[in-house]
């Protein structure tokens, strides 16, 4: 226990000294939520009511989708893994360490976004800071379980790249931080159910901010099976040293994480 709290006491102090890591963690959502937030603000009055789990949401991607999947692909071709593996750490830490490093990085960017909208935007503030912060820890636990797959079931960083793009961007434009999910039509009301933004938005606006919206059970129900079976297939799917070129046949075993969404795309909206 002691050797994984130095690990991660480690990890966490890298986040600030390493450039790309500060980038992902605090200057890139930062500085789009004062931009956006300032645009959106003028452009549509109504974007104050979800700014705050729009901005906190989207500094969970910058950190989940183009930043963890990279550094495990990255640590792995440098034969990092390997020379954990011969000093005796497991693969359970390997996983771990970086996910919960980052999500001490995310709850500071949580706050500082939260007070300054609050403060500069007149944003709706969480009317249950409660429930607000375990709606946020449900979402990023989704995210970097994703995170965490991509990184490990993808061959190379070209292909992580693409994966976690494929996923960052519709959620953006389809996943409820921009334009409200209720004003999307129909059709792509029910693709955007494929996407764990738009998820992750329900839980985080229906728990936590004011308002009479229901309790939403469906998305909470599939973040919780999504986190549960990401980090499952990342634990199966792990390898310590980087492929051959010909990717591995066990990888395509990743895509069972969309199930929990298609599910959702299928029975609800």
């Amino acid at each position: 226990m002691t050797a994984f709290l130095h690990h991660l006491a480690y990890d966490f102090k890298t986040g600030i000294r390493d450039r790309s890591k500060l980038l992902m963690f605090y200057l890139f959502p930062l500085v789009f939520f004062f931009l956006v937030g300032g645009l959106m603000s003028s452009v549509n009055p109504n974007f104050g009511q979800t700014m705050i789990p729009a901005m906190v949401l989207f500094a969970f991607m910058c950190s989940a989708l183009l930043n963890l999947p990279s550094l495990l692909v990255n640590a792995r071709e440098a034969g990092v893994f390997r020379s954990y593996r011969i000093n005796g750490v497991p693969a359970a830490s390997v996983l771990a360490i970086p996910v919960i490093s980052a999500a001490a990085h995310m709850a500071v960017a949580a706050v500082v976004i939260s007070l300054a909208g609050a403060r500069f935007y007149g944003a709706a503030a969480p009317a249950n800071v409660a429930l607000f912060a375990l709606a946020a820890l449900l979402s990023y636990a989704a995210y970097a379980g994703i995170g965490v797959l991509i990184g490990v079931a993808s061959g190379n960083n070209t292909v992580t790249i693409l994966i976690s793009q494929l996923i960052y961007i519709p959620s953006i434009i389809l996943g409820g931080l921009m334009v409200p999910s209720a004003m999307l039509p129909g059709g792509l009301a029910r693709l955007s159910l494929l996407l764990p933004a738009t998820h992750c938005m329900k839980v985080l606006v229906g728990l936590g901010m004011p308002g009479a919206a229901p309790t939403p059970w469906l998305s909470m129900g599939v973040l919780a099976v999504s986190a549960a079976l990401s980090f499952g297939l990342a634990a199966l799917l792990f390898e310590w040293d980087s492929r051959a070129s010909a990717p591995s046949p066990k990888a395509w075993f990743a895509l069972l994480a969309v199930l929990p969404y298609a599910v959702a795309a299928l029975i609800g909206r």
